[in-house]
């Protein structure tokens, strides 16, 4: 029983999260549970808590308020003339129109307006979910495995149904290489390379926001005043390097699904 306790407050950084009714409770149970059956031992218990859940699902929430007001303000004829002042419609564009641009570079344009909604929400979601980090008393949903790993089996989903899509069964047998001889060899390696690209897109993610995490913590526990601010703009940058590379890998992936099969290669 001592040992279940230790385990509860292992990181047990109070958030303003668990002022919700049940959710300490909950995160409390949900430790208890890993520790019980080894997986806390195995993924940390630090990497599944009610915290992450909880901001998850207000990220969700105040993405739609978002996009509701954003509909409004861009839609009709107000929608053809740009904003005059910054604001929230300025922001949206912003991210959605070097979304479009980047993504076109590597998929080319047509593609890039049909998947833009897929991967712009995964931008909004990575950066809303990375800065929440920044805010004193919150958990990044984006430390957590569990959601860095949903996204990315989702772009492994997509990336293979569109690639099926577009070029048939010739998607998977492209996978086998030229030389039939090679080919189970190659085929083996292909698929072994397809399995480790959710595993790499959510550790890393997920890695580099614990890591940016812990050093704002570990500075506002030693400095309150000036330093900190310092740490939080590196902060800021790392959410948005790491919202950056994780669309555009996404991208890169679902480009090279749907490109043409070359017959003659």
């Amino acid at each position: 029983m001592a040992d279940v306790q230790n385990a509860a407050q292992i990181g047990d950084h109070e958030t303003w999260l668990h002022l919700i009714p049940g959710v300490r409770e909950l995160d409390h149970a949900l430790v208890e549970n890993l520790t019980n059956d080894g997986h806390g031992f195995l993924f940390g218990t630090e990497m599944h808590r009610m915290p992450h859940v909880t901001g998850l699902i207000l990220v969700a929430i105040l993405l739609v308020i978002v996009g509701v007001m954003y509909k409004n303000r861009a839609s009709g004829e107000a929608g053809i003339v740009p904003a005059r002042k910054f604001g929230l419609r300025g922001f949206v564009d912003g991210i959605l129109d070097y979304a479009r641009q980047e993504m076109g570079q590597v998929m080319g344009p047509a593609a890039a307006k049909t998947f833009l909604p897929f991967i712009g929400t995964f931008a909004f979601i990575i950066l809303f979910s990375n800065f929440m980090g920044l805010i004193p008393g919150f958990l990044p949903p984006t430390e957590s495995l569990n959601t860095t790993f949903a996204c990315s089996i989702l772009v492994f989903f997509a990336t293979h149904y569109y690639g099926f899509k577009v070029n048939g069964v010739e998607h998977f047998k492209h996978m086998a290489g030229p030389v039939l001889a090679l080919a189970p060899l190659i085929f083996v390696i292909e698929v072994i390379g397809h399995l480790a690209r959710p595993a790499s897109l959510s550790l890393r993610l997920a890695g580099n926001m614990i890591g940016d995490h812990m050093a704002v913590v570990n500075f506002l526990d030693l400095t309150k005043l000036i330093v900190p601010v310092a740490i939080m703009g590196l902060g800021v940058i790392v959410c948005l390097v790491q919202t950056l590379v994780f669309c555009l890998l996404s991208t890169v992936y679902i480009g090279m699904a749907i490109e043409k099969i070359d017959h003659h290669h």
